[in-house]
């Protein structure tokens, strides 16, 4: 169909120029979402308080010139006539003009840009649906709302809340002061990095960070404290990352309809990567960075080529560079390549062969130069961790192992919040230590450490929806659970192969993580931000018993697909409200 045609038949985006848009998209979606958050970087610079004073004028004419055109080319399409647009320009600048004038006098600004990011955001999807791509466009609308809510989170949250092991820029220790030692001294640290909290890590994330930093202040003018707001907006880029990375996990495995809608919005509205979004440590981009490698295996796994096996050993690698702990992905990538390398050991033996060293060679040394470097200079060993005090109050050491693993007890959950024991101002102790790993997990996936029900000034209402979350998350993990034992024994559109690696890597991730629970007894190790990946694992499996149903016409398929339809949106929704509500200061303040 020509455009000229498309253009005749009433529709303001023919549908030739939609699937160029989407084709876009869809080819180079990093590009996209890294130019949307530097194009509103400028804007906010991280915080809502460091806005610019001139940026609402500038969004208030962006936006105006935005709606304008589309009524001119409303009318070009023959939707309205001459007078017709002129009148629906000049009224719309108009409200325009009058909502800005409101916004400017809300104590809620965040909502109103909530608002109109949704509104636009439908717009446009509705501007680009048509009969043969309404897939991608639900899938965009998600993606996109997912987006919209963590740029509200990230421009009401600073980079000394909600955090983890941040420290201060200048004070010299943490993830802060690391990025900060870097700023300041141009140099990696030259002296035993045990004697410095975090200072451990490797560098990558606090490199990227530094240079951000000092490229907003040194080129752009910017202030300090606003340059260092500011590395959020990489964080946000990097949770979006994951966002889309998952999107082509899914469609890999051609799941459609309801069973890409339903994992995809768990995902993307998933508590975990809203905080992600506004954490300035290294755990966002060593995430992305792992599941990039999951889908360059998988790409792999189709075609074994030096160009995507390269791929993978740059994602591994990066992804050790920014935290050791992204070397998890790397022994369900190997069975990968030893299964495949058996199988076609008689053709392609010297061409796999050179690809595996190629490999070791890319991903060894950017996944571990910086440990090796320590080892040497220091005798730092290559898996060394932070340790903590004994004596601190999270110290849960004083319990058996086996007791804490297995104390299922129903006080437990009398809150969905995480328990930490405290002392009031006369050194007497409250509360107790969450000390049972799964239970730590399923309450802190949600909410983390620092969201309860003080952070949320006691609202009732606000508290019964936390527990609408919480609960909703906790059937939606147990489905994805029974998803994945029923998917390993049935036939899908999974590959064998690639059932025992997505299986690996989640065991793998657990295991990991049960024995840190014995090696750290400390409550903070019991923190879901080290198995992150497990929620996208989870969610495919979902999909694919989705899809697998629906292949089979399976009477179940309506009741299951109701079900995990309303629990998803209940998701969604809660976590959208709570993590909406969390951001905003106290009324009194």
């Amino acid at each position: 169909m020509s455009v000229k045609q498309t253009d005749q038949s009433g529709k303001i985006i023919s549908s030739e120029y939609a699937g160029c848009i989407l084709d876009a998209l869809g080819k180079h979606p990093y590009i996209f979402i890294f130019l949307i958050c530097i194009i509103l970087n400028p804007f906010y610079l991280g915080q809502i308080t460091n806005a610019p004073q001139n940026s609402l004028i500038f969004s208030v004419f962006l936006l105006s010139a935005l709606i304008v055109s589309l009524i001119v080319r409303a009318g070009v399409c023959g939707i309205f006539d001459k007078k017709e647009s002129a009148v629906l320009s000049a009224v719309s600048v108009i409200i325009i003009f009058l909502l800005s004038a409101l916004y400017t006098k809300s104590q809620y600004k965040g909502l109103w840009i909530i608002a109109s990011g949704s509104f636009f955001l439908c717009v446009f999807c509705w501007l680009l649906k048509n009969k043969i791509n309404k897939q991608k466009v639900y899938s965009l609308m998600i993606i996109g709302l997912s987006f919209i809510q963590k740029f509200h989170y990230v421009l009401y949250t600073t980079i000394y809340e909600r955090q983890h092991d941040a420290g201060s820029f200048d004070g010299g220790s943490g993830h802060a002061g690391y990025i900060g030692y870097l700023l300041s001294n141009h140099m990696l640290p030259d002296f035993d990095v045990r004697d410095v909290w975090q200072f451990s890590h490797p560098p990558l994330h606090h490199t990227i960070s530094a240079l951000w930093i000092g490229l907003s202040e040194k080129i752009f003018g910017i202030s300090p404290e606003a340059a260092q707001e500011s590395i959020q907006t990489l964080t946000l880029f990097y949770a979006m990352a994951i966002i889309i990375t998952s999107y082509r996990i899914l469609r890999y495995f051609r799941v459609n309809g309801a069973a890409l809608y339903i994992p995809l919005a768990v995902i993307a509205f998933h508590p975990s990567f809203t905080m992600f979004s506004g954490s300035i440590n290294n755990d966002v981009l060593s995430v992305a960075f792992m599941t990039g490698a999951v889908y360059c295996t998988l790409r792999w796994y189709d075609d074994q080529s030096m160009k995507n096996i390269i791929k993978i050993a740059i994602c591994t690698g990066l992804g050790m560079m920014t935290k050791l702990s992204a070397a998890l992905c790397a022994p369900p990538i190997a069975i990968v390549f030893l299964v495949i390398f058996i199988k076609k050991f008689r053709t392609d033996a010297k061409k796999l062969t050179g690809q595996f060293i190629s490999f070791a060679a890319v991903c060894v040394p950017l996944g571990l130069w910086f440990e090796i470097k320590n080892y040497i200079a220091y005798g730092i060993p290559i898996t060394y961790v932070n340790k903590l005090d004994k004596n601190i109050m999270q110290y849960i050491g004083d319990q058996s192992y086996i007791s804490r693993i297995t104390d299922f007890s129903a006080a437990s959950f009398n809150s969905v919040f995480e328990q930490w024991l405290s002392a009031d101002e006369n050194g007497i102790q409250y509360g107790y230590n969450e000390h049972n790993p799964l239970i730590a997990l399923l309450k802190n996936s949600i909410f983390g450490e620092y969201i309860n029900e003080n952070a949320l000034c006691n609202n009732v209402l606000i508290i019964y929806v936390c527990r609408i979350l919480f609960w909703t998350a906790v059937i939606l993990a147990a489905f994805a659970l029974i998803s994945m034992i029923i998917m390993c024994f049935r036939k899908c559109r999974m590959k064998s192969l690639l059932k025992v690696f997505f299986i690996s890597f989640y065991t793998i991730m657990i295991a990991n993580f049960y024995k840190m629970a014995a090696d750290y007894p400390f409550t903070c190790t019991l923190n879901f931000r080290y198995i992150t990946p497990t929620v996208i694992t989870g969610a495919l499996f979902t999909g694919l018993l989705i899809q697998t149903l629906t292949d089979t016409k399976a009477r179940s398929l309506k009741a299951v697909v109701i079900s995990l339809s309303v629990l998803t949106v209940l998701f969604a929704a809660a976590s959208v409200l709570v993590f909406t509500v969390v951001v905003y200061p106290e009324p009194d303040h």
